[in-house]
């Protein structure tokens, strides 16, 4: 029998690759017909990151994923902030929903299962902004996942407990039964304060195999 009943997954950054703001915006502009000029991109950038900086969108990110259409409102209010016209900041707002612009680590379909295996029930707890359940089935791994906790969908986001004592209860579990994991801690960290054995991951270095086998060790 595993040491922990329920396995709780962050999905952007711990499943699933989050690109950066240029592979983004060269996408974006690509998908509108656009040309790629490398001074227009790195502008764009640069925009994004002092935009994202100022104290309306840190104000804002606080309770942004309480809602779809808050996350929108906020998203959109810092691309124009950045200075992106409207039609590249819709492009972006699009792709950034697509399943092909987070694909799966590659290490992700194989432990999942073997978690599975182990007789422990996995829920995603996302702060994510649209409902991830839709393309589970294309990853491939929609058999393995027992529940979403989605923030948008009960108006508080990470780090509040409230989320994670959800999670809880979707995997019917007791906080010494279960384990967190994610990438960021001042966002997962909030698994902690609901009793939550949690794991942070580093920072990816690349796409390639996300490190996840140390859950496996942590099941035994």
């Amino acid at each position: 029998m595993a040491r922990y009943r329920a396995v709780l997954f962050d999905w952007r950054g711990t499943l699933v690759q989050n690109p950066d703001a240029e592979w983004c915006i060269t996408r974006a502009l690509r998908s509108l017909d656009r040309s790629i000029e490398p001074r227009a991109v790195e502008a764009a950038v640069q925009g994004l990151a002092t935009a994202g900086e100022l104290p309306e969108i840190l104000e804002t990110e606080r309770h942004e994923d309480c809602s779809a259409e808050l996350a929108r409102s906020v998203t959109m209010r810092r691309f124009e902030l950045a200075g992106l016209d409207d039609e590249l900041a819709n492009a972006l707002y699009r792709i950034d929903a697509e399943p092909t612009t987070h694909p799966l680590y590659p290490d992700v379909p194989e432990v999942l299962s073997a978690i599975r295996d182990r007789g422990s029930r996995l829920v995603l707890v996302s702060d994510i902004h649209h409902d991830i359940r839709v393309d589970l089935a294309g990853y491939g791994i929609g058999h393995l996942i027992d529940a979403c906790v989605l923030w948008f969908e009960h108006g508080f986001q990470k780090p509040d407990v409230r989320m994670f004592a959800l999670a809880l209860e979707a995997a019917e579990a007791e906080p010494g039964d279960a384990l967190m994991v994610g990438d960021r801690a001042s966002h997962d960290g909030g698994a902690a304060e609901a009793g939550i054995t949690t794991l942070i991951l580093p920072p990816p270095m690349d796409a390639g195999p996300r490190g996840l086998d140390i859950v496996l060790r942590l099941l035994r």
